[in-house]
């Protein structure tokens, strides 16, 4: 239960940080609940001419689609982030990744 307040504290935090950068809340909150079901988020400030390369760089390392993610996160039943949440534990995240494999 700590772990989740502690995930959970971090993670409200980057819906705060993300909108007040200009991501939009729905998309932020897509982002948290990746990062509370042990995901890794990876945030790149790059200039316009360079954008191209980092796409790249984040595709070629298998970075995750947000309408997809948002999709199959939706289809089983979430409706948005909730810092109050567990945290995935060692069994639900190879259950989940099992899910994405089949």
């Amino acid at each position: 239960a700590v772990g989740g307040a502690v995930v959970g504290g971090a993670a409200g935090g980057i819906i705060g940080a993300m909108t007040e950068s200009g991501v939009p809340e729905s998309d932020a909150h897509v982002y948290a609940e990746g990062v509370r079901r042990g995901g890794t988020m990876v945030i790149a400030r790059v200039e316009d001419d360079l954008v191209p390369d980092a796409e790249q760089i984040l595709k070629q390392y298998n970075s995750v689609d947000i309408a997809h993610r948002r999709t199959e996160y939706e289809a089983g039943g979430w409706t948005g982030f909730d810092p109050t949440d567990e945290v995935y534990t060692g069994d639900d995240l190879e259950s989940a990744r099992g899910r994405r494999n089949v």
